[in-house]
């Protein structure tokens, strides 16, 4: 992974692209709804999205790299007023 890059993931996708989609449900192996149900594998679901919320912002960014970032889920809610903004 590029060393620029934070190795720390904050997941937020209010939206993704058609091309986005396709690119999880091909790292995946299924289709999109499939992810939420029931005992489907998190390991892949979690390693496209952090896929395609990288490569937005990094467009080198690849499967691989995805693979050795840290994932923070962000809880739905208010903002924190607290907490300086990136």
């Amino acid at each position: 992974m590029p060393t620029e890059i934070n190795s720390v993931l904050d997941l937020k996708l209010e939206s993704l692209t058609i091309d986005e989609i396709d690119a999880i449900e091909d790292i995946t192996g299924q289709p999109i709804d499939a992810l939420k149900k029931p005992g489907a594998k998190r390991g892949p679901m979690l390693r496209a999205m952090a896929f395609v919320a990288m490569k937005r912002k990094y467009p080198d960014f690849t499967v691989e790299d995805a693979g050795n970032l840290q994932l923070r889920f962000s809880k739905a809610g208010p903002a924190d007023p607290t907490v300086p903004s990136a």
